[in-house]
C-alpha cells in the first residue's frame, strides 16, 4: 500500500500468506489470525496470546506481508499500556540498507535499521529468524 493506495508494481501472495496464516492458526501461542483486514488489506496478522508476556504487555501481534516478487515486511509490535514497541524485518529495495535487513525494536527506526541476508523462501524466514527471535524475546521479558 502507498499513500495513495495499493502498490500496483508488486502483487500480494496470498497463497503464501493462507499458508502461513493455516499455521499459525495451529500455534497454542498465537489466540487470533486476521488474514486481509479491512484495516491492512496486504497483510496477514496475527495476535500472540499475551499470556506469555508480563502482564504490564497488552497485545502483541505480528504483521506480515508477501509478494509475488520476492519482497516482504515482518512486523512484530508489542503494546505496553498504550506506548508500542516495534520492529520489522524487510525484503525491499531503499535507500538505507540492503534489500535485506531488520529495524530493531523499540521502533524500528530507519536510521539503525541493520543489513542481514535472509533465506530465499519466506517460510523459512519466519522459521529460521522471526520465531526464533520472539522466543528469544519472551525468554528476556
Amino acid at each position: 500500500m502507498t499513500a495513495d493506495g495499493p502498490n500496483t508494481s508488486r502483487t500480494v501472495d496470498e497463497e503464501t500468506l493462507r499458508y502461513v496464516a493455516r499455521l499459525f492458526g495451529h500455534q497454542d501461542e498465537v489466540r487470533t489470525t486476521s488474514l486481509f483486514p479491512s484495516n491492512k488489506v496486504e497483510s496477514l496478522v496475527v495476535t500472540l496470546d499475551a499470556d506469555y508476556y508480563p502482564s504490564d504487555i497488552d497485545e502483541v501481534t505480528l504483521e506480515a506481508r508477501m509478494y509475488t516478487n520476492g519482497e516482504f515486511h515482518v512486523s512484530y509490535i508489542e503494546r505496553w499500556s498504550g506506548a508500542q514497541r516495534r520492529c520489522r524485518w524487510d525484503r525491499h529495495e531503499q535507500p538505507h540498507n540492503s534489500r535485506d535487513h531488520f529495524h530493531p525494536l523499540p521502533d524500528a527506526s530507519a536510521e539503525v535499521a541493520v543489513d542481514r541476508t535472509y533465506p530465499t523462501e519466506f517460510t523459512r524466514v519466519l522459521e529460521t529468524t522471526v520465531l526464533p527471535w520472539i522466543d528469544d524475546r519472551v525468554g528476556q521479558l
